[in-house]
């Protein structure tokens, strides 16, 4: 009797399941190659279709937790921001779970500003404990050294989005900022501005300091030339820095104010026309507004904010496909830089000078 039920429960026990490691002995190739074959990632076609013939002869479906052991990775890709509570940071989000999708990767978050504070521990414990196969810097500045160091020495590729200040990392994008400052030029100097006042983010910030030398270009092309007592920076890029330089421009006699001013970003811009409407100032009717960046919001209030828009959602596509590429080792190159072009997207905030 207990050799009839062994030979039964034999006969019912389902096949055994194929392994990653079956199927690269019997495509001939290497473990990584099937992942990468099996994860959508770049291969020739006749080592496609070999891999592809293992799998289907095997019945074998891929384990993220089985190559992740096999392979040593995690099958996590990190994100770090200062801060997860913008427009701009969606759309960067929606760019990487695009890129990821495919992969069967996944991202973990961390926002290294909170309340006020910065602290990049839990990006430091990643690096450091091999929580991550690889890291997304968003706006990467000074204080991040570490950050990068520390992954340099952990062998984690990290690819930045819109950094501050030059850093080496495998890969980088930004968009054309000076292009968007000329853009906006164009456009105030076409509808008649001559007092144009720009109001930035940080003044050491690489974004600002492109932006107000492609404004001031522009302007120069125009025969206009930027007041230096109406430029300004902020601490940040978030609204508060908007309303402070409202508080500024309300602070001068109506007469005395510019008749256009452009701000930093689309967030500064949005507190900043906040600011000034509730003050009764009207919008466009007395002053012109423009911000950078094209976030949703801007589309989202009344009168709609002017903007230069950059391809958020691409760019960030782009980095982390390139992150990819760095952690199946697919490329060797150096650090590669790749700027993206900007739209001008003319709303509501935006129109002739008031007449005196």
């Amino acid at each position: 009797m207990s050799n009839g039920g062994s030979a039964l429960r034999a006969a019912s026990d389902p096949p055994a399941k194929a392994t990653i490691r079956a199927v690269a002995e019997l495509a001939d190739v290497a473990i990584s190659t099937v992942s990468r074959v099996v994860n959508g990632g770049r291969a020739s076609e006749i080592i496609r279709r070999r891999v592809q013939r293992a799998v289907d002869e095997l019945g074998y479906t891929p384990s993220v937790a089985a190559q992740s052991l096999v392979l040593r990775r995690t099958g996590c890709i990190g994100l770090a921001v200062n801060s997860s509570q913008s427009p701009w940071f969606s759309q960067i989000l929606a760019g990487i779970e695009e890129a990821l999708a495919p992969s069967r990767k996944s991202v973990v978050l961390a926002s290294m500003v909170l309340k006020g504070k910065y602290d990049p521990a839990a990006v430091l414990a990643w690096i450091s404990e091999g929580r991550v196969d690889g890291l997304i810097l968003v706006r990467y500045s000074r204080r991040d050294r570490p950050l990068i160091e520390a992954a340099a020495k952990a062998r984690v590729p990290v690819v930045l989005i819109a950094p501050d200040v030059a850093a080496p990392s495998d890969f980088s994008v930004r968009s054309n900022n000076f292009e968007a400052g000329g853009l906006v030029a164009q456009h105030l100097a076409q509808l008649g501005h001559q007092r144009i006042a720009f109001a930035g983010g940080p003044q050491d910030s690489f974004d600002t300091r492109q932006r107000l030398e492609g404004l001031r270009e522009g302007l120069a092309e125009h025969g206009i030339s930027l007041d230096p007592d109406w430029i300004w920076f902020g601490q940040g890029y978030g609204r508060d820095s908007g309303v402070e330089y409202a508080q500024l421009f309300l602070g001068r006699p109506a007469a005395e104010r510019p008749s256009a001013v452009v701000l930093g970003n689309d967030p500064m811009a949005l507190g900043f026309m906040r600011s000034v409407l509730k003050q009764g100032v009207s919008v466009p009717g007395e002053v012109s507004v423009v911000g950078f960046d094209g976030t949703p919001d801007g589309d989202q209030v009344w009168p709609g904010l002017t903007t230069v828009s950059q391809p958020t959602e691409q760019m960030a596509l782009a980095a982390c496909l390139a992150l990819l590429d760095s952690v199946d080792r697919r490329h060797q190159d150096r650090s590669t830089s790749v700027e993206f072009a900007v739209q001008l997207l003319v709303r509501e905030s935006t129109a002739p000078p008031p007449q005196k």
